[in-house]
């Protein structure tokens, strides 16, 4: 079990990659050779050609070319899944619902990456230990989507340092203008190259908040330190009450999958006009609060993200008045006039206008300078969202799309029929211009099990997602980060596989449970079903799914590679 977990989890993110490749390498798209499937034949149809094609799909299934109800590529967290859903033709809402759930366990910060960004912050409370400030304590406090936990692999640590005054716990006199930070934030940028925490700083001074812009030398992970800016904890206080105590499950689903959604397409940076993790969180928050059917208790929240997700993308992307509305999350959720509240600009009246909970003078999106944009992807979004939907809807009732529209959304083609004439030409992987398919190649499956993605339409997982994670959970286990801290990480097993990721893969197309007749057995062989958890559940001697936690963090991780089961140890002394 102890070498195992980082090497499976290493080749899982990498393997996640090859799943953005439509075709192989004939320009061919799989189709399954299993019964109740449409099988596509091309060139001969004698036995050695028919071997031929059966034995390149063979291979494409070992190299992990599973495809979905389309010929599609099956994304990374749908991988090893069938499809969702209950019964042989589930609602497509349940589908979605259950898809985003997947989602979400899959993009959420593993124990590992958790934990080597603890260790970031304090590592940088070592330096600040290191500084040696007269008559002052410095302290490294964290605020933003770390301390939410609303972070994707690849978002930075935004981090403030606090200078308190040693006998009076007080925030120092002597740091409180904007000149004085300067002159501290450069000096802290000398320390942290010379202790070695970063190789380079780039210090923001002219900013409307003087920050360091850094990345931590072990890990990779960015940085972005601010000095006595104590406004982001109290933001993030906010974020936490209601995505643990008022929306539980269903807001933070929200609030990824829309942060996903906007950083592939770098909208997520207010300095540059995007929309941050406080905004889109009070979005979220005020679609709940407003939306009818939840005011009416007519809504169950969890068994519908997939729908208020779609909701969400119209309400900001078609129907929501920008021009005159200022949204407010105070008071069970309300929505109060621009003018009246003082967040109008005549010079920008389409700007999007927050009320910030904490300072209610304060518009949170004020900086959200590219909010048309996003209006429009928004809009984009929930057409693509619906189309997907609308194709599976057509094909499943009757064996293809019978849009043309939907037909080249949802279509993969099969490489088996030739092109007629007339058709228009796209560009393809090459960069060379092909004739689109002709309807009658696009192979669809008749399996009610292939696996049917929506989210697809809209997300995807990049490579710079993938290479984060393989190298956080590489540095992990190789102890380099315990060894700079002078830490042993010495954890302890325990049974915590969450339900939230244990599969119902065992119904049958008919709706009947597989688990059904096993004795009481249900939850644990659920765990133990046919689904790829990559490295966040491994099974110990074929009983239960074991995950390990740190004693004194209570951080959770896996086994490392020098885990001593018996012994509950590490074998070496560098953590």
């Amino acid at each position: 079990m102890g070498k195992a977990a980082p090497e499976d989890f290493i080749q899982f993110v990498d393997s996640s990659s090859s799943s953005s490749s439509d075709e192989g390498s004939d320009g061919q798209a799989a189709s399954d050779s299993r019964p109740g499937r449409k099988r596509s034949r091309s060139g001969s149809d004698s036995e050695e050609g028919w071997a031929k094609k059966e034995k390149d799909k063979d291979k494409e299934a070992a190299a992990g070319g599973q495809r979905c109800y389309n010929g599609a590529p099956v994304p990374p967290w749908l991988k090893g899944t069938r499809r969702l859903g209950h019964g042989k033709w589930p609602d497509v809402s349940e589908i979605l619902n259950e898809e985003m759930a997947r989602f979400i366990a899959y993009i959420s910060p593993t124990p590992e990456e958790h934990q080597m960004r603890a260790w970031v912050i304090e590592r940088m409370q070592r330096v600040l230990e290191n500084m040696r400030l007269p008559k002052v304590r410095a302290e490294a406090r964290c605020f933003g989507s770390f301390e939410t936990q609303l972070y994707l692999p690849t978002s930075d640590i935004d981090m403030t340092v606090m200078l308190y005054e040693a006998g009076t716990g007080r925030v120092s006199a002597s740091y409180t203008s904007k000149e004085a930070i300067r002159r501290f934030l450069y000096t802290l940028a000398r320390e942290l190259k010379q202790t070695g925490f970063s190789t380079s700083c780039e210090v923001i001074a002219n900013a409307r908040v003087p920050i360091i812009k850094t990345r931590e030398a072990i890990s990779g992970i960015a940085v972005d330190i601010s000095i006595n800016a104590d406004s982001g904890m109290t933001s993030a206080a906010v974020q936490r009450s209601f995505v643990e105590r008022v929306y539980p499950t269903s807001l933070r689903a929200l609030v990824l999958t829309i942060k996903q959604f906007l950083y592939q397409r770098s909208m997520n940076e207010v300095y540059t006009g995007g929309m941050g993790s406080y905004a889109i969180t009070l979005l979220a928050v005020s679609l709940l609060q407003m939306h009818p059917r939840i005011r009416s208790g007519g809504l169950d929240i969890e068994k519908n993200m997939g729908v208020l997700l779609i909701e969400f993308f119209e309400l900001y992307g078609k129907r929501f008045n920008y021009d005159n509305t200022c949204v407010s999350v105070l008071d069970k959720g309300r929505y109060l006039d621009k003018r009246a509240k003082g967040f109008f600009s005549p010079t920008q009246p389409y700007l999007l206008a927050i009320e910030d909970p904490n300072d209610p003078t304060n518009d949170v999106t004020k900086g959200t300078y590219g909010i048309t944009r996003i209006k429009q992807t928004f809009a984009g979004a929930y057409d693509l969202l619906n189309n997907s939907i609308f194709a599976y809807h057509q094909t499943r009732k009757f064996g293809k799309p019978i849009n043309d529209t939907l037909r080249a959304i949802a279509g993969a083609p099969s490489g088996d029929a030739p092109s007629s004439g007339g058709q228009k030409r796209a560009r393809g992987r090459d960069g060379r211009a092909h004739k689109r398919a002709p309807a009658d190649s696009l192979v669809f499956n008749d399996d009610p099990w292939a696996p049917v993605s929506f989210l697809s339409s809209i997300i995807d997982i990049d490579h710079r997602i993938i290479a984060m994670r393989a190298r956080l959970v590489r540095t992990f286990h190789s102890g380099a980060m315990q060894k700079a801290l002078g830490v042993q990480y010495q954890p302890q097993l325990v049974n915590a596989l969450p339900a939230a990721l244990r599969p119902r893969d065992g119904d049958d197309p008919l709706g009947k449970s597989s688990s059904s007749n096993s004795g009481g057995g249900g939850a644990q062989d659920n765990a133990k079903a046919d689904f790829d958890f990559g490295r966040m559940a491994s099974e110990a001697k074929g009983e239960v799914v074991v995950f390990v936690s740190d004693t004194e963090s209570g951080a959770a991780s896996e086994c490392g590679p020098n885990w001593d089961g018996d012994n509950h140890h590490y074998d070496d002394d560098d953590g």
